[in-house]
């Protein structure tokens, strides 16, 4: 088949005849570089001005600031006759299991650690939600 047009540096981008070595090593700084981002992001850790926040039954019943310590930290919460503990280390949130009377699927302590605004520990059978949130967030208002 006749080429119709000449590409005006031939085969190579830029007018640079690159070696497969060279172009591995681009390709290696992007993806090492990408992989960091993402790291660093995804490992942000909570800001000083946030705080755990519980929900009961549409309310805020309790703002608890969070700690950025590697010292555990248990807290106690009330809702109606029922107690249940959140455990804080490191800037992070998990529900302690209830008992199944209380709480018979185990849901809200079987979601684990949550360290972002984004995220939420949600009981359904005691209308439950834990979430984080910092004075910048944007998202602090969709409960």
């Amino acid at each position: 088949m006749p080429m119709l047009w000449k590409q005006p540096f031939g085969n190579n981008l830029w007018g640079l005849k690159m070696k497969k070595v060279e172009k591995l090593l681009i390709i290696g700084i992007v993806l090492i570089s990408s992989i960091l981002l993402g790291a660093m992001t995804l490992a942000k850790p909570a800001q000083a001005n946030a705080s755990i926040v519980i929900v009961i039954d549409n309310e805020v019943k309790h703002r608890i600031p969070l700690m950025v310590e590697e010292e555990m930290q248990t807290y106690e919460f009330k809702f109606g006759e029922q107690t249940g503990y959140l455990e804080v280390k490191n800037g992070k949130v998990r529900m302690l299991e209830m008992p199944k009377e209380i709480c018979p699927e185990g849901i809200c302590s079987e979601t684990g650690w949550i360290a972002r605004s984004s995220q939420a520990i949600v009981c359904l059978p005691n209308k439950i939600i834990v979430t984080i949130q910092g004075l910048d967030d944007k998202n602090d208002e969709i409960l």
